[in-house]
């Protein structure tokens, strides 16, 4: 009877430990389900060639048949702010849909879209025109605000207080690298449930690979002499990162990633590096993380998997959008090719 009664207090025990994760892993499913179910359109490349034959942007506007993305407006940047508009409300609707614990991943989405405001608002300044971006966030919105009514003078000393470790005499790269800094580290300070932690540092990791590899590649395909990096990568550890820096020749630095997961792709774009430019490989290396983030959701697919790669592949379809819409408004649609991202 004794015994009995300990082996049922131990099972007590153990489901008081397990049945929280159980609950947050059934509060997955609904919107785990919802996100696999809308489909990436506009990460096809049948789909981009289709629009980018839009004879004008009201073509366009017609053409674009999404329940996600609504284009409105006469001119290109005006599609290109519905484009935003609607991503917004994307990931506002994957917020309202998830537990709880892990809304916060999500709201992280708005803020990384608020930063590429922040990067348009300090060009701007640089360039000493007005602010006109209107960002999502309370903070930012505040930063902005801040930002529109001090003197160049004082711009650094407000940016500083919000994080970000910023000269205006720095050139626009190091800038925008800043920004990233703080964007990533927001993300790694996160307080998620414990089966979403792998999760996150996979794909965090991996953006900062990718990050650093674009960096690099950039910086030696300019002549740059500072190139700057972000530490905490996910296979490509801080030695490897040097041995990188000591070359200046792109092929050699794609051959010293072999081994790694960013090899084949960048293997691969050689012969449009040589065509493109740089620009080739930074392309590679986006559709890689798409790939990247398909392998996260089939790795964690009851927890937090199938939202990373949902919050990837819609930030990627508004770029491709963006890019589109820029492309007919200009009657250039050879460069969209450049920068779209298609799987």
């Amino acid at each position: 009877m004794i015994a009995e009664l300990f082996v049922a207090v131990i099972g007590i025990g153990v489901a008081i430990r397990v049945l929280p994760s159980i609950i947050l892993l059934s509060q997955f499913s609904y919107p785990n389900a919802k996100f696999s179910a809308i489909e990436p359109v506009f990460l096809r490349e049948k789909e981009i060639a289709r629009l980018l034959e839009s004879k004008n942007l009201e073509e366009l506007k017609n053409n674009v048949i999404s329940k996600d993305f609504i284009l409105e407006g006469e001119e290109a940047r005006e599609l290109q702010k519905s484009i935003e508009e609607s991503h917004k409300k994307i990931i506002l609707m994957a917020i309202e849909d998830s537990p709880k614990k892990v809304q916060s991943f999500y709201e992280m989405w708005i803020k990384k879209m608020d930063a590429e405001k922040l990067k348009e608002a300090i060009r701007n300044i640089i360039e000493d025109r007005e602010i006109e971006v209107e960002p999502t966030s309370i903070e930012m919105k505040e930063l902005i605000e801040r930002l529109r009514k001090v003197e160049q003078a004082e711009v650094e000393r407000v940016l500083k207080e919000y994080g970000y470790l910023i000269s205006l005499e720095m050139p626009i790269e190091e800038i925008e690298k800043e920004i990233d800094k703080k964007i990533i580290e927001d993300f790694k300070q996160l307080t998620l449930p414990k089966s979403c932690k792998k999760a996150i540092e996979k794909f965090v990791g991996t953006w900062i690979d990718i990050l650093n590899i674009k960096t690099i590649l950039r910086g030696k395909h300019y002549g740059m002499e500072a190139i700057d990096i972000i530490e905490g990568g996910w296979e490509v550890s801080k030695w490897k990162i040097e041995e990188l820096l000591k070359v200046d020749y792109i092929p050699e630095i794609i051959s010293l990633l072999e081994g790694t997961s960013y090899y084949p792709a960048l293997r691969d774009a050689i012969t449009d590096f040589e065509k493109e430019g740089v620009i080739a490989l930074e392309r590679a290396l986006d559709k890689y993380l798409l790939q990247a983030v398909g392998m996260i959701a089939n790795e964690y697919p009851l927890s937090i998997g199938p939202g990373i790669r949902f919050m990837v592949e819609k930030e990627t379809e508004a770029r491709n959008l963006k890019a589109v819409a820029k492309a007919v408004a200009e009657e250039m649609p050879e460069e969209a090719w450049k920068v779209v991202v298609v799987i």
